[in-house]
């Protein structure tokens, strides 16, 4: 019986291949050896954009109450789909049992979006 090798000979085990292959990775991504360190030559976090002030990038903000929380998510999700707004430009919080949606939007798109979030059902 012909070994499975013998049929597929694309599919052989070359032992110079392997060897050459071996210490191949980019320099800019190095093999991580630790479990602290990872496989990354720069850490996610520093890839990651920075968060600046609302005022430094020109943004104006608003707040509207909502009964619950899964509401405030809701109309968030709304927003992001339909403003289209940045996600990390929404803050929740909870005041006295309801949940505070505070959007940074750039001025001329404020109204435009208070208004989105007013008229949904879910507002109070």
């Amino acid at each position: 019986m012909p070994s499975p090798t013998e049929d597929r000979p694309d599919k052989t085990r070359d032992p110079n291949v392997e060897a050459a292959v071996e210490d191949t990775f980019p320099a800019s991504d190095p093999v991580g050896n630790t479990a602290e360190q990872g496989t990354r030559a720069v850490p996610a976090q520093d890839m990651m954009p920075s968060q600046i002030g609302a005022q430094a990038a020109g943004l104006a903000s608003f707040t509207v109450p909502f009964p619950s929380l899964e509401s405030a998510k809701l109309a968030l999700e709304t927003l992001v789909r339909e403003g289209p707004v940045d996600r990390r430009c929404a803050e929740m919080r909870e005041e006295g049992g309801r949940t505070m949606l505070r959007i940074s939007a750039p001025q001329s798109d404020v109204a435009r979006l208070k208004s989105m979030l007013e008229s949904s059902p879910s507002p109070t």
